[in-house]
């Protein structure tokens, strides 16, 4: 009973001793660029650099917007 009570406290303390698992971080950064092409490489440069490190990545394409082109990297853990 002894060891079975000592078992027991053991994988209890471990189960409250284990961190809490931490809550997702959300990044995003604009790219811009003064033409189309700039602004599309620049998003794809930094989506790949961003999935090369290991984050979830959503890469929105570029678009015309107060005068000059731009997208939206978006990355999470």
């Amino acid at each position: 009973m002894v060891k079975k009570l000592a078992t027991a406290v053991v994988v209890l303390s471990a189960v409250l001793a284990a961190p809490a698992q931490a809550a997702t971080k959300y990044y995003q950064q604009t790219v811009t660029g003064s033409t189309q092409a700039q602004c599309e490489a620049a998003g794809t440069a930094l989506a790949q650099q961003k999935q090369a490190e290991g984050y979830l990545v959503t890469w929105v394409g570029c678009g015309y917007s107060n005068f000059r082109w731009a997208g939206l990297v978006g990355w999470s853990d």
